[in-house]
């Protein structure tokens, strides 16, 4: 690691009693102690037998040094990293994407600063796109996140990165989204619910969804890649995390929360290189061509309205639209409607009485200028 980091302290921070929760999931045996300051755990693994004495109690003077223990005892016995096995106990019932670019300017485990930001910002729309594949699956994502998914982003962390090439890991808790408040779940928590939240489905549908598009590469068959419910907007995402680079490789790899064995894949790991980045780029431009030229309706009332003061020369109308979201729900988009004269002033009654209207039309044009052709107007 380029810091030193206090693993003790860290430790210091594990919730014993979701540790003996997790240790008993995970097939150790708690041995009976008439001592009431620790609990002592024994696992077999083949021809090798591990006991850990996990404190019972934070109070005690050396719990972070014996957590710490219990810790790489654990991480031996399953041929991991004690910091490994330290993010999981911290971070109880999470999945956990590690996304690993490799390139050369990446070797001494840190990146241009504009090639960081595009790092986080793409990692972040990867999960939030594969999180949208998942409950509402289209081609092109117009609208925002519903309110499940953001929250999920918003629960989420990025972790630090190591040195050798640049590797963040993003922490993803189980958590209930359909409830307000959000709850999130712990390792006392159901395993068959934990395995169907939104958490588990994204982590699947983000790994799934890049070996379809490698699949679907190989064999010449790019259609198949929108057939598999795979969004524009997550494969625009993925190619700009960096194989838009000719020297770069992406590895994504799924870790997923080691007590929650229901609903996984076989193969958690997948990398992806420049190789594909033409052809993922030709399915992105080919859905945004298409989704820019289709007409949809859009619901929603006028903010504002401007016409030529004279109304004898008025042959036309701009009305500025702020519609509902793809879920039936208010939001902030806005957009410019040229209206001929008999549907401005039908538009000028509507926005006096505050009614919504519809307008069927192609939207183009960024946020904040954005406008519709409109082929139909109607007051609701």
């Amino acid at each position: 690691m380029i810091y030193s980091v206090d693993f003790e302290s860290l430790a210091g921070r594990i919730n014993h009693l979701e540790t003996a929760k997790y240790l008993r999931d995970l097939g150790w045996a708690e041995v009976p102690t008439k001592a009431n300051h620790v609990n002592i755990f024994q696992l077999e693994n083949q021809a090798l037998s591990f006991q850990v004495n996990l404190p019972a109690s934070r109070d005690l003077r050396d719990y972070g040094s014996a957590m710490f223990r219990t810790a790489e005892t654990i991480a031996l016995s399953a041929n991991k990293s004690v910091e490994h096995v330290i993010l999981e106990l911290l971070n109880p019932l999470s999945d956990i994407l590690r996304i690993r670019i490799q390139e050369p300017s990446a070797e001494t485990g840190s990146l241009f600063v504009e090639d960081a930001i595009r790092l986080y910002e793409n990692a972040k729309k990867l999960l939030m796109f594969a999180a949208m594949d998942v409950e509402r699956p289209q081609p092109f994502h117009a609208g925002r996140p519903n309110a499940n998914i953001s929250e999920f982003i918003g629960m989420c962390r990025f972790g630090q990165t190591e040195i050798g090439s640049y590797i963040v890991s993003v922490v993803c808790p189980f958590a209930y989204f359909d409830n307000s408040p959000s709850r999130q779940l712990s390792y006392f928590s159901d395993a068959e619910v934990c395995a169907d939240t939104l958490t588990r489905k994204t982590m699947n549908k983000l790994i799934s969804s890049v070996h379809t598009v490698k699949k679907a590469v190989h064999q010449g068959n790019l259609e198949s890649i929108t057939e598999n419910s795979i969004s524009a907007n997550f494969l625009d995402a993925l190619s700009k995390i960096n194989i838009y680079r000719t020297d770069s490789t992406l590895d994504l790899t799924v870790k997923y929360a080691p007590t929650i064995n229901i609903n996984t894949l076989s193969d958690t790991s997948v990398s992806i290189n420049h190789d594909y980045y033409r052809p993922i780029d030709s399915v992105v431009q080919k859905i945004k061509h298409t989704h820019e030229n289709q007409e949809k309706a859009f619901i929603g009332l006028i903010k504002a309205s401007d016409a030529d003061p004279n109304v004898s020369l008025r042959k036309q109308g701009t009305i500025r639209l702020v519609y509902l979201n793809n879920e039936g729900k208010s939001s902030t988009s806005t957009a410019t409607v040229n209206l001929a004269i008999n549907d401005y002033n039908a538009a000028l009654d509507a926005h006096s009485a505050g009614k919504y209207v519809k307008v069927v039309g192609i939207l183009s044009g960024q946020k904040g200028n954005r406008s519709i052709e409109y082929s139909h107007f109607e007051v609701l």
